[in-house]
């Protein structure tokens, strides 16, 4: 099935979808979007989400909130993350870089500094 778009979530429902990550719209209302989760709907408001009509290209920037705790590892903890277009992995960025491979799909992508989480 072609998506209608992709939807990305807004701070008041980020418990509900991943933060920085993008999600194909499979149906859509004059008030509600319902994008595809782990192959699974979920129903969000249209005010909720920013919506975009191409597939994601870039790797999001994600501003870590809250408390940072030390990684079980005993790692050091990174202030912001990133977001694979394709695949959703969340993945430490340190500096600026232009673009990042993922760890997890071993895709390679520009990273999107203009607009971050």
């Amino acid at each position: 099935m072609t998506p209608f778009g992709w939807a990305r979530c807004s701070e008041a429902v980020a418990d509900v979808l991943r933060r920085g990550a993008w999600y194909p719209i499979v149906e859509q209302t004059s008030e509600h979007v319902v994008v595809e989760v782990r192959r699974r709907p979920v129903y969000v408001s249209r005010e909720d989400v920013a919506i975009r009509l191409a597939p994601p290209d870039h790797w999001s920037v994600v501003h870590r909130t809250g408390v940072l705790r030390p990684t079980l590892g005993g790692g050091a903890v990174t202030a912001r993350y990133a977001v694979c277009p394709r695949c959703h992995h969340r993945q430490d960025v340190d500096g600026t870089p232009a673009t990042l491979g993922c760890d997890s799909c071993r895709e390679t992508a520009p990273v999107d500094w203009s607009e971050t989480c």
